[in-house]
């Protein structure tokens, strides 16, 4: 992975490592799990937008650079299909070598509209929870779901 979402992994691994921390009061532990599916979240719309700014670096108009930060800070719930399709508007064997991948990896199509769902109950004031072993899934499985997308990306 580049060294900017290399990054992210590692500060995002830290609010993980400490909502697992057993010193915490049971609700603590619960709000850092609940706060931790928001940055999951976070953490996949960034890395997105870094891997195709980066893919296109320096050989893009000042146009498509504008049009890409503004797409991604309009924000959306980015579940697998909504990759694909992003994907496809760039290169359609971008989004079909996805396809493939989630096909196989269902998991990790499960945990992305998951995370989702809490993260979308969280900041509309729901009380949706996980613990710490599920939020521990769903940030593997982004993190698998973002290389996978690096290396479409950069070989294609």
């Amino acid at each position: 992975m580049s060294f900017s979402i290399d990054q992210r992994l590692v500060a995002l691994e830290r609010v993980i490592t400490e909502a697992g921390n057993t010193s915490h009061a049971a609700e603590v532990s619960s709000y850092l799990c609940r706060f931790g599916s928001v940055l999951v979240c976070g953490h996949l719309e960034r890395c997105l937008e870094l891997i195709l700014c980066e893919k296109f670096e320096g050989t893009m108009p000042p146009q498509m650079s504008v049009f890409l930060r503004r797409y991604f800070g309009a924000g959306s719930n980015y579940d697998c299909d909504r990759i694909v399709a992003l994907l496809n508007r760039f290169d359609t064997s971008w989004g079909a070598a996805l396809e493939v991948f989630i096909a196989a990896n269902q998991r990790v199509k499960e945990s992305v509209s998951s995370c989702y769902a809490v993260r979308n109950s969280v900041s509309h004031g729901g009380a949706q929870n996980l613990g710490i072993r599920v939020l521990k899934q769903y940030f593997d499985d982004v993190v698998t779901l973002i290389a996978e997308v690096e290396h479409i990306v950069r070989k294609i």
